[in-house]
């Protein structure tokens, strides 16, 4: 999340902004903020976690965010019929539980009773009233997102669900394969078995909505407006500034001994684009956690008590637009550029050796992955030069990199700026917000710029066919515009193929692929921390990374 989750990075280690998996963009105007007559300010409790972010989210409409800045916030707000446990497996969250027929083709979910939508938002009435979620509301949800007109990025992660092409297509008014057994059993089809469709479901892109606020704002000021199921409540957004949730007293979940949750009265995400200032205001006890820790207060970080740091299954990269000079058909070119880089060096020195070197497209973790698939992409500065030679630059080639506004990812492109100059390679750099990176990275109009990819589910489909696969150019996740017939195969063949040794397999022959064109500059893998104060209990990092961790049980206990 997930995804630019396009999926695709701002909880992770070094990017301030990644996609990730389950847009629009935002309109720049304030959410609500009149605080609910029935309900006392949760900005007025001691007992509200503060949080300081380092971008202001694009998207709080999980129809639309595909970044990791919105699914923070949205986590909070929203729930799926599925979710992860602290291992990355699929556990129930709204379906309580499901069955699966012998094809592996039709799904039977059991759906949780006693879950309502939210009663306010923004302080007002919500138009549901707070009612009871059933079948009914799971069968329009779906019909809503995959519906054509509603132009959802991430819709086409079902498409393998029965009649998705006819309903895309309008040849009908709803989709096939979603349908109602009872008021809580619900049932999908899908055309093939295809192994990672749980995973699927617990991207954030398919929670659950209420037809009648969705209906009255619209897709423009439900963002706005979110209304959801979870454990917290949207109260208000200041854009650029904080975003105020309060705690949802009316949520189905209690805790092991029957008490209530969520514990906490609110959350409040502040937004804090500068790593000094906001370590400054983490020593200060002015927020309870923060999104990132800078390089210079890293082993200072390391040493406390709620710091918690793992390997996540994500990667940062620099995108090659093959659709325009001088990456268009010009393999020797792109691959020059990965020769060109130490990304140890990279690493040590100004990631603190925070990040694993990538040379290609899957992270360690994610099936497929083997280290040993050529090319390697090692730092061969010669190599690189005959490379660029043959890519009809012999005396060098001047070209520019775009990248969203940080701190992190400036010190890392002046870095790769110098490593590139040694071999030719002249790069001037220019920085813009990570709104307009998106936006015209959408529209596929910049030769070379940052991007960054965290999974919306742990299965490399969501790597190498969201992100590479020709369906997918553009908006859809594939920025780089790749475009390679065999590829295409393999991944197509892989979404259908059950065995997972086979599917293994028809993986690492398609990141082969991708290593050899090397559509991207492969740069790193990402590790992923959390930091909280000493009094933050039950704040534990996910599987899926910090941006997912969701506060139903985390206590202050000052």
């Amino acid at each position: 999340m997930h995804r630019k989750k396009f999926v695709l990075l701002i909880a992770l280690l070094f990017a301030v902004t990644t996609l990730a998996g389950c847009g629009q963009k935002a309109a720049r105007q304030r959410g609500g903020e009149q605080q609910s007559p029935q309900q006392p300010s949760a900005e007025g409790s001691e007992n509200i976690l503060r949080m300081a972010i380092m971008a202001n989210p694009r998207n709080l409409d999980p129809v639309f965010a595909t970044d990791t800045s919105s699914s923070r916030i949205i986590y909070q707000i929203f729930e799926t019929l599925v979710d992860y446990d602290k291992d990355g497996n699929v556990q129930p969250l709204l379906a309580e539980s499901w069955d699966v027929s012998p094809d592996k083709k039709t799904y039977t979910f059991h759906l949780r009773k006693g879950v309502h939508f939210h009663k306010t938002v923004a302080g007002e009435p919500t138009t549901n009233g707070g009612r009871e979620v059933t079948a009914d509301d799971w069968v329009w949800t779906f019909n809503y997102i995959l519906n054509p007109d509603t132009n959802s990025p991430r819709a086409y992660f079902l498409d393998m669900i029965k009649g998705y092409k006819d309903y895309q297509d309008k040849k009908t008014d709803h989709i096939a394969g979603i349908s109602k057994v009872d008021d809580y059993t619900l049932k999908i089809e899908i055309d093939y078995p295809f192994a990672p469709f749980l995973s699927v479901l617990a991207c954030n892109t398919f929670s659950v909505l209420p037809r009648e606020d969705v209906e009255k704002y619209g897709k423009e000021q439900f963002n706005f407006h979110p209304v959801g199921t979870g454990p917290f409540k949207f109260e208000k957004w200041i854009q650029d500034d904080k975003i105020v949730l309060s705690r949802n007293d009316n949520y189905w979940q209690k805790d092991k001994n029957g008490n209530q949750l969520p514990y906490l009265d609110g959350l409040e995400f502040r937004v804090i684009t500068d790593l000094a200032m906001e370590w400054t205001e983490f020593e200060l006890g002015n927020v309870d956690q923060i999104e990132e820790v800078a390089d210079p207060y890293y082993a200072e970080a390391k040493a406390k008590k709620g710091f918690q740091e793992t390997a996540e299954p994500a990667t940062y990269f620099y995108c090659f637009n093959l659709q325009k000079p001088p990456f268009k058909d010009n393999k020797a070119l792109r691959q020059a550029f990965n020769y060109a880089i130490d990304r140890k060096a990279l690493i040590d020195i100004v990631r603190n050796g925070r990040a694993l070197p990538a040379t290609g497209v899957l992270p360690p973790g994610i099936m497929g992955y083997d280290e040993n698939i050529q090319p390697k992409y090692t730092y061969d500065l010669e190599k690189a030069k005959a490379l660029l030679k043959e890519a009809g630059y012999p005396d060098g080639i001047k070209v520019e990199l775009v990248y969203n506004t940080s701190d992190t990812h400036k010190s890392i492109a002046e870095a790769l700026q110098a490593q590139l100059k040694n071999a030719g390679i002249d790069v001037s750099l220019k920085n813009i917000d990570w709104s307009a990176l998106l936006d015209a990275a959408d529209k596929m109009e910049i030769p070379f710029f940052r991007m960054g990819w965290t999974a919306d589910y742990p299965d490399p489909d969501n790597f190498l066919y969201v992100l590479l696969n020709s369906a997918n150019i553009g908006a859809r996740g594939n920025y780089s515009g790749f475009n390679n017939k065999k590829f295409d195969e393999l991944t197509n063949q892989a979404r259908i193929e059950i065995d997972q040794a086979k599917r293994t397999e028809l993986y690492k022959q398609a990141e082969a692929i991708a290593r050899e064109e090397a559509p991207w500059l492969f740069i790193y893998h990402y590790t992923d921390h959390m930091l909280v104060q000493d009094y933050v209990k039950n704040a534990v990092k996910p599987f899926m990374g910090e941006y997912t961790m969701k506060y139903t049980q985390v206590k202050l206990e000052k």
